[in-house]
């Protein structure tokens, strides 16, 4: 019996309409399952297409090869994960270590419990040796974070962190990844896998040695010229004989950390490194922490837009130090890398920026510092307190306006601000007359 089209058709692989084009994520959605359950090897694009209800045309004409449309799923499933994370640390904002290490470690079993097939992709053996950078990219950005709590939290008189806080931070997230691994493999329960990771990490910081930490530090501290060209050939190559053992490419991090800030992304130490070809020990030992490097970045920023406003300023004594610090204000108000690190990574973002004695308040009192003593010396002002005072009293006043206008999502009043700022200031008249 010949059966008939209708029933034909109905065993026929499934087809997305053409009258649709499919995004490049819903075709990731449907082989995602795929690389995941099979890995890379023993899988075909016909199977690929029709577990995407696409054909092999569609998706060569997305991705290109199978190598590139794998390439496209670990990527994807490493910004998931990443994105996953940092809502934990925002999370765990404020928490010892050991909160911290608990609601992270909770956070990369979620992450495994509910993206199963992308947790595969990433860390799964059956890709094994595939995206190798990608991957590694992703567990250097968890552990820089580590690293950086590692600093923080566990430091002292007699213990200061060097390369070891990397190598405690690269056990903890390997503990943690290898946690989920065992938990997939053998159909733990989560929560109780999860508890256990937890507890193994936090009773070995616990039970450090602090001898064995600065045996460590010791050890990676005297690094030589044939090293450090190896650890990163760009800082070096350019420069002729022993100049190069002395270069330091002080600029090129802030440079790279500097475009990261302006895209609105998370600076992580790990991405400046590997764009570098540096290492992140070779960050650390020169800019310190994550938020040192971050604290210096924003100083910077904070620098060229009110010296780029003071060059085109032409008024003259305290309405130009106004008109300056109200344009500055104003710019970076509306500046949208600036509000979206504020609300990523409140309330860390406050207290970098507002440390009296981090890079960004000590920097900002001292442009402003000079603003004031310039128009001592030019222009015959004379303030109504000491310049150091009344340039504190203005950095502070602007610090509050920018970080309340940003978490507010909101515009502030900044003529109000303006208001207090002429009152500060001595200023009589309109901002912007001489």
């Amino acid at each position: 019996m010949t059966r008939s089209d209708s029933e034909t058709a109905d065993v026929r692989p499934r087809r997305r309409s053409t009258a649709v084009r499919p995004s490049d994520d819903a075709l990731l959605d449907g082989v995602l399952a795929v690389f995941a359950a099979d890995g890379f090897d023993s899988v075909t694009m016909d199977q690929l297409a029709t577990a995407a209800e696409t054909s092999k045309p569609t998706l060569y004409a997305h991705f290109g090869s199978k190598d590139q449309l794998f390439d496209a799923c670990v990527r994807r499933e490493a910004a998931r994960l990443l994105e996953w994370m940092r809502e934990s640390y925002r999370i765990a904002q404020g928490f010892d270590l050991d909160r911290h290490i608990a609601t992270t470690t909770r956070a990369l079993f979620d992450f495994a419990a509910t993206h199963t097939a992308g947790f595969h992709v990433l860390f799964g053996a059956p890709t094994a040796g595939r995206s190798h950078e990608v991957r590694t990219a992703t567990i250097g950005s968890v552990a820089d974070t580590v690293a950086e709590l590692i600093r923080h939290e566990y430091g002292g008189a007699d213990l200061q962190w060097g390369a070891s806080a990397d190598f405690c931070a690269a056990a903890i997230t390997d503990i943690g990844v290898r946690g989920v691994q065992q938990a997939l493999a053998q159909h733990l329960d989560f929560t109780a896998a999860a508890n256990l990771t937890i507890s193994i990490i936090v009773a070995a910081m616990r039970h450090l040695d602090p001898a064995a930490v600065r045996a460590v530090d010791a050890g990676a501290a005297p690094q030589t010229r044939g090293a450090l060209v190896r650890e990163g050939a760009s800082d070096y190559a350019s420069l002729p004989g022993d100049q190069a053992s002395r270069a330091e490419p002080r600029n090129d991090v802030l440079d790279v950390a500097s475009r990261a800030f302006l895209r609105g992304e998370r600076i992580e130490l790990h991405a400046v490194a590997t764009e570098l070809g540096i290492s992140r020990t070779t960050i650390y030992r020169r800019f310190g922490t994550r938020e040192e490097l971050i604290g210096l970045t924003l100083a910077r920023r904070f620098e060229h837009v009110i010296s780029a406003i003071d060059r085109r300023c032409t008024s003259r004594g305290a309405h130009r130090i106004c008109e300056v610090f109200d344009q500055a204000l104003r710019q970076l108000s509306a500046d949208p890398a600036l509000r979206t690190y504020l609300q990523n990574e409140s309330p860390a973002a406050l207290r970098l920026v507002t440390h009296p004695e981090g890079p960004v308040h000590r920097g900002s009192v001292t442009l402003v510092e000079k603003l004031i003593q310039r128009a001592q010396e030019q222009d015959g002002y004379r303030p109504p307190v000491d310049r150091t005072t009344l340039a504190y009293a203005l950095v502070r006043l602007g610090e509050s306006f920018l970080y309340s206008n940003a978490i507010d999502d909101a515009e502030g009043d900044i003529d109000h601000l303006l208001q207090v700022q002429t009152s500060l200031l001595g200023v009589s008249g309109p901002v912007g007359e001489s």
